[in-house]
This record gives structure tokens, sequence and C-alpha cells, in this order.
């Protein structure tokens, strides 16, 4: 007789999943909750690149204004998956910390042995960037034969690594940001009071039973964090006087036509690899938050949509004055935290995404948000996402052999992330692998993975997808919305 207990599902931790359809209220906390989570993120990337090359302060809000745009575009299309283009999972898309140092070092090349401009600087990395895009399109049609390299444990290491990387983000935000560095007042009491307080409190509304507040613990956390703030004194009102444009739109080639370098594409190129692994991480943590499968057919299908959303947006935002795209890590500690995967939400936080790109004088009220408030819910969701990571590892078992893997990767990513500078004396090609903790730690685990044998008689870890040969992928069907 069948066993009753085998055939029941588990209890979901979900609120509302994939395709609930939450009410408004809802909807516009969980979406306000993912931008909190990530608009820092969308807006420091272009930041850094520009003012590195010296660009002026216009240039440099528009290229912030197209980081948003093209985030909240992107994101509309991950979770509403048009033409097989997208995750069809509440993943956030955006412009990837992988790029910044590695662009800005390229730039600054540029600009001391070729005597570039800034602006003939950004055109150059752009047309770089749009062609390196094609490396994701190329990427998500052979995913099938990259899985046999990027596996679950890999995916589990990269997912543990983006969190304990990340952490260290929210870790400069708690103890007051880089200019409480420069004004000597980082890590001052009162900072990481303020922080710990949004912990507490993130903590504390989070284990209440009632859902409402559990799906809003982040903003209910950060609100109770701003009003103290707000008795510190440590709001500074004067960022809602500063002069600032009211409306900007897209415009195609703003600095010019592209140029190009096949050397610094090269270098390039090897990053966009790291975006594909990132990718493969930030979509199956995502699965896994949202109780979906992170393996089979629909999860393949998903890889492939959501690293395709990555490049297509990476080649179109390159047309108009933005870096390469592709899926946030953020968003799975904010689903995981607040019980809401829907992507009802995704399509809300896409939309509010371009509305403040187009009218940038909206995003002045995130401004307000002192670092160590930013830095302590930060903190928490990073965690989360680190967490996911071993969900992931834990799920697929761990024996002897995926033991060594993950011992080993992980080893090299933490010391990527505490000793960086032990890697200074390498050449320049390892200098880049060894910068990311991400990438050492992720393709690590993919070498390890090759080296080391395997049992005989037991199938990869691949599973049950080693059942379908990768030339029956066109025979799968691509999931409709209700298979989603």
């Amino acid at each position: 007789m069948e066993n009753k207990q085998s055939s029941q599902k588990p209890v979901s931790e979900l609120i509302y999943p994939l395709d609930a359809n939450p009410p408004f209220g809802v909807t516009v906390l969980a979406a306000v909750q993912h931008i909190l989570a990530m608009i820092i993120g969308v807006m420091t990337p272009p930041l850094i690149v520009a003012n590195a090359f010296g660009a002026p302060a216009d240039a440099v809000a528009y290229l912030v204004s197209m980081s948003l745009f093209f985030a909240g575009a992107s994101i509309f299309v991950q979770v509403t998956r048009p033409f097989g283009i997208g995750s069809g999972m509440l993943n956030v898309q955006a412009t990837s910390f992988a790029f910044p140092a590695t662009l800005i070092s390229i730039g600054m090349a540029f600009m001391q042995t070729q005597g570039m401009t800034w602006d003939a600087t950004l055109r150059t990395l752009f047309g770089i960037c749009f062609v390196g895009a094609f490396w994701l399109v190329l990427g998500a049609y052979i995913i099938v034969y990259l899985r046999k390299i990027i596996t679950h444990t890999v995916a589990g290491v990269t997912v543990l690594m983006i969190g304990a990387s990340l952490v260290k983000v929210g870790a400069v935000d708690l103890g007051g940001g880089f200019a409480a560095m420069k004004a000597g007042s980082f890590g001052d009491l009162s900072n990481l009071l303020l922080g710990a307080i949004v912990i507490l409190s993130v903590v504390f509304v989070n284990r209440l039973k009632n859902p409402i507040f559990r799906m809003c613990s982040l903003v209910l956390g950060m609100g109770v964090g701003f009003l103290v703030a707000i008795i510190m004194g440590k709001v500074d009102w004067n960022i809602l006087t500063h002069p600032r444009s009211y409306f900007m739109l897209p415009v195609p080639f703003k600095f010019g036509f592209f140029g190009f370098d096949w050397e610094a594409f090269g270098i390039c190129s090897f990053i966009f690899l790291v975006l594909i692994i990132e990718a493969i991480g930030d979509i199956t943590a995502t699965a896994s938050v949202s109780e979906q499968p992170t393996h089979g057919p629909l999860y393949r299908s998903r890889l492939k949509g959501g690293i395709l959303c990555g490049g297509v947006f990476s080649a179109i935002a390159a047309v108009f004055g933005c870096f390469p795209q592709i899926t946030f890590a953020q968003n799975n500690g904010v689903i995981q935290l607040s019980g809401v995967a829907s992507r009802k939400v995704g399509r809300f936080c896409g939309v509010l995404f371009m509305l403040f790109a187009i009218f940038p004088v909206v995003v002045v009220f995130f401004e307000l948000l002192p670092r160590p408030v930013l830095g302590g819910a930060l903190v928490v969701l990073f965690g989360t996402i680190a967490t996911s990571g071993i969900r992931i590892l834990a799920e697929h078992g761990v024996n002897r052999r995926e033991s060594i893997i993950i011992a080993t990767s992980i080893g090299i990513g933490l010391v990527s992330m505490l000793t960086p500078d032990i890697f200074a004396k390498m050449p320049q090609f390892f200098k880049i692998f060894f910068h990311s903790p991400v990438v050492a730690g992720g393709v690590t685990a993919m070498i390890v993975h090759q080296i080391l044998p395997r049992p005989p008689f037991v199938a990869e870890d691949e599973e049950d997808e080693a059942e379908i040969h990768p030339m029956q992928e066109m025979y799968i069907e691509e999931p409709n919305d209700e298979a989603r």
C-alpha cells in the first residue's frame, strides 16, 4: 500500500508563491523591499566608473539614470518571460559588480597610454561590452553543456560566496560608509548602534506570527532605524536642496559611436563567463527560495531564459550608455524574509525603477537613508543569500568527494576575500581571476569537480538531467504561464 506521507507535499513557507496575485498594498510593500535592497547596488557601479574617469556631473547623472532604467526594463522582462527571454521568476537584474574594477583598470590604461578623454574611454568600453554581451547569449544556448562543469555544487558555492562577499558591502555601510572613512567617523558607536537597531527590528518583526508584518519586516526595520536616525540627527536633509534634473530619457550613443580594443575585450571575456556563473547561482537560489525545481527541464529552461535576458539587455543597454546587465542576488534574501515570490511584485518593481530613471528626483528619497540604516538591513539580506547557498549544497547531499570540492573552493574564495594582496605579484590575468571571491570560489569548484575521480556506478550531480540527451532539448516545451 502506498505510503500516504510520501504523497503529501511539504508545507510551503511562502505567503504568496510564484503565480499568486497579492493585493495592491502587499505588492507595493514587497516591491519597495526589493528596491531598498538593490537601489544602492544599481546606482553604485556607474557612479564608481564615471568618477574614476573624471566624467562631469551631468554625465554621471545620465549613467546612473540609465542603470536604473535598464534595471527596471530587464526586471520586467525577466519575470514576464516573453518569447522565452527571462527566467519567469522574481529575478531582479542590473549592472554587475563583477565589472567596475576591471573596467576602471582598462579605462585608466586607455587614458594614460593612448591619451583618451573620458567620453572616448566610455564609448570604447561600451563597444567592448556590446560585443561581449553576445558571450552571454551564446552561454544561454549552450547552458546544457555548461551544466556539465557548472554543477549544483558549483552553483551552491557560488551563491554562498556571493552572499559572503556582499556582506562586506553591507558592513561598510553599517560602519557609516566611505564618507565616514574619509571623515574618520567610520565604526563610531552611534553608527553601530543604529545598524544594530535595524537588525534587531528586522529579526523581531520577521518572527511575528502576523504574515503582513513578516512581508514588510525590512521596510519596518529600516523605518524604525530611520526614525531613530532622525532623533540622533543623522539624516542629511540638505540632500533635498541639491540641484538635479527633473526629467531624463535614454539617448542612443550618448557619448559617441562605439570604439573597440581586442586586448581589453580578451580580458572582459573572462568577466562575462563570471556573469554566467553568477547568473546560474542567482537563478538557482531564486528557484530554491521560490520553492521551484532546482534540476530538470523546467529548471534548465529558466536558466537559459534568465541568462539570455542578461545578454540581450547587456547589448541594448550598451547602446544607451549602461554597463552589462545580469541577475542580482539581493532579491533572494527579500523573498526568503518576506515570503513573497510573486511575479506581480517583479513587474511592479521594474516599472518603479524605470520611473525613477525618467524622473531622477524620486531617487533622492532613497539617498536620505543614513548608511548605517541601510547597512543593517543589507547585512541580514546578504546573510540570507549565503544561507541559500548552503541550502542548495545540502539539498543534493554532501559526500566525501563533494566535501573536498566545497572545502577547497570556499577556502580559495575566502582567501581572495580576506587577503587579496597575496595575489598582487601574480600576472594580470590571475590577479583578475582572484580579484573576485565569487570568481575564485566558483571557478575553483568547477576545476576541482573535473579533477577528482567520480565513484563508479554513481550518476552525475546533474542527476535526472542525465536522463535527457542535450539534443533532446529542442523537444522540451517551454513552460507556459501555468507551468511557470
